[in-house]
């Protein structure tokens, strides 16, 4: 029998926070059998995107290709074949719509539904999510975790700890449980500056964080910046899942160094850096 944190109250939200692991490699490796389990890398004088396997060695998404090789030099490296991503993130948009309506497309790869009201048909939250995980990865053949919480921000940060290929459920009430004792990094608008700063001041993980009076904590790293930060780290985070995002002047850009990328590899990172534009109008 669920128990109480799979049966919530209607005034209670359940959201999803759906990501595709290693999304462009995933696709590659389920095209060709013969990279299964093998580190593949997609892209060529900048790294595009790199499989688990080739991630256990270091490497990381924008590296230089070479530096990349140096890493992992039995690597398998693919050009980008942005209409088989396409297709694929489509495919997987289709299962979720299939689900609810309610969903949220953050970028080619990751999604947030809620699936608040859906209980009486489809089960409980976390069935959901299984049921989700396992038509991916039958019908498209693509590895996919999900985050449940409720809110975006703890779904996002669940699914992230979910990886790869896994499930993570933040039940009803034991929100800050959760929360609380992992590193600050794990809330959104924490770099690597602002760790150190709060690091300066004794600060390390969420729950020291929350701890923090807000009046102090925005003396610290300004206004806006601590009054989200605060917000967060006590889950405060009331934003809907909504399929459009208030338009913004807003930018962003990727550091190339010395590479040069090819017109395939130019055409996946300004889709990439649209979509990170995308993903800052929404949140």
């Amino acid at each position: 029998m669920p128990g109480p944190a799979e049966h919530p109250a209607e005034r209670d939200r359940r959201l999803l926070h759906a990501d595709l692991d290693a999304f462009y490699a995933s696709v590659e490796q389920r095209d060709d059998p013969a990279l299964a389990g093998r580190p593949t890398i997609v892209g060529q004088g900048v790294v595009l995107a790199a499989s688990y396997e080739a991630r256990g060695r270091g490497v990381r998404t924008a590296m230089n290709g070479r530096e990349a090789l140096r890493l992992c030099p039995d690597a398998v490296v693919v050009p980008p074949r942005m209409k088989a991503y396409s297709e694929a993130s489509a495919a997987v948009f289709e299962v979720f719509f299939d689900t609810t309506p309610e969903v949220e497309a953050l970028s080619i790869d990751e999604a947030f539904l809620d699936v608040s009201g859906l209980y009486r048909s489809h089960g409980a939250p976390v069935q959901v999510a299984e049921r989700l995980r396992e038509r991916v990865r039958r019908e498209v053949g693509l590895p996919l975790s999900i985050g449940v919480a409720s809110t975006k921000f703890l779904a996002k940060v669940a699914s992230a700890r979910a990886k790869p290929n896994g499930l993570l459920q933040v039940p009803v009430g034991g929100e800050l449980e959760f929360l609380w004792p992992l590193g600050v990094r794990a809330i959104w608008g924490v770099g690597p500056a602002t760790e150190r700063r709060l690091a300066e001041r004794g600060v390390h993980t969420v729950g020291e964080l929350a701890a923090v009076p807000q009046r102090t904590l925005q003396s610290w790293i300004g206004r806006a910046a601590g009054a989200q930060l605060h917000a967060l780290s006590h889950n405060r985070d009331p934003r809907p899942v909504t399929r459009r995002g208030r338009r913004k002047s807003i930018g962003a850009q990727q550091a190339l160094g010395r590479s040069r990328p090819g017109r395939d590899e130019a055409e996946v990172l300004l889709t990439e850096l649209a979509e990170r534009v995308t993903r800052r109008l929404r949140d």
